[in-house]
């Protein structure tokens, strides 16, 4: 067989020369973005990473949505650190969102619809994990010229569907497929996805109504950082963000502190987070 690299070398090619022809063109500035961030008390560290990071290096025009866990909410002073770094931050309490079944899938869109109540059809709906932090904003860039209706990463997944972490929708694209699912049971929509998970379900339900669908690439997984060495020039071009799908988290937070932030950065940084110092 032959090795993934080799395999996944004309999806990349294409996505690069597809990427840098976007690139090219003007940017629709008036494109408003609208985050949405399904989190809870226990991931605080790794949230507050991730707001950080939108903070620190993205530009485009955003609203930032916290969609918090009414299992185990945030408590107000971490909300309060959060809102210290995205002042404008809108927080819901809100069902579990975790993204696997029909009732969590179903809360889940419910919440993309609310974000996109007072967005224009053109503005985007993203979705950012707690456990995706940003290095740059180039698919920022890439997201505010393009045309497709949906914008996901799917080098992780053989290019089968948008890998969950973030995705990028149009606000009409949401509009579209809540229309949709309003006219049929959520175990109905489903029925066509290979599982009931969050991401397979998007994908799922963006081709039922005809969506157009740009796989990409701009997001980075553990493995790749530490293949890598760290986040080398090369990787910094390659991706936009590093999603720390593991179950132990707590490299994402010594790969923030290492990989993002400058030495001198990072006290300030663990203060304002409330965070105590890593082990030396």
């Amino acid at each position: 067989m032959l090795p993934i690299r080799v395999r996944q070398a004309p999806n990349f090619v294409s996505a690069l020369i597809r990427r840098a022809r976007l690139l090219q063109q003007p940017a629709q500035p008036q494109r408003r973005f609208h985050l949405c961030y399904f989190s809870c008390y226990s991931y605080f560290a790794y949230l507050y990473c991730a707001i950080d990071s939108v903070a620190r290096h993205v530009k485009q025009p955003c609203t930032v949505y916290l969609f918090n866990d009414q299992e185990q909410p945030l408590s107000d002073e971490q909300i309060e650190r959060l809102r210290e770094r995205m002042p404008d931050l809108k927080v819901f309490l809100w069902p579990k969102s975790m993204g696997w079944g029909a009732a969590q899938i179903q809360t889940i869109w419910q919440a993309y619809g609310l974000a996109a109540e007072q967005a224009a059809d053109d503005d985007i709906i993203a979705r950012v994990d707690s456990d995706v932090f940003f290095f740059n904003d180039r698919i920022f860039q890439v997201a505010q010229r393009s045309e497709a209706d949906v914008i996901g990463d799917g080098h992780f997944v053989g290019f089968e569907y948008s890998q969950g972490g973030c995705y990028f929708l149009k606000a009409s694209a949401v509009r579209r497929i809540n229309a949709w699912l309003a006219r049929r049971d959520m175990d109905e929509a489903l029925a066509g996805a290979a599982i009931k998970v969050e991401d397979v379900a998007m994908h799922h339900f963006a081709r039922s109504v005809g969506l157009d669908i740009l796989l990409t690439w701009f997001m980075m997984f553990p493995d790749e950082l530490r293949n890598a060495g760290g986040l080398t020039a090369w990787q910094r071009y390659k991706f936009s963000c590093l999603h720390f799908v593991m179950k132990n988290k707590r490299g994402m937070l010594d790969a923030y502190l290492d990989q993002v932030l400058a030495p001198a950065e990072r006290g300030a940084f663990l203060a304002a987070a409330g965070l105590p110092a890593p082990a030396a």
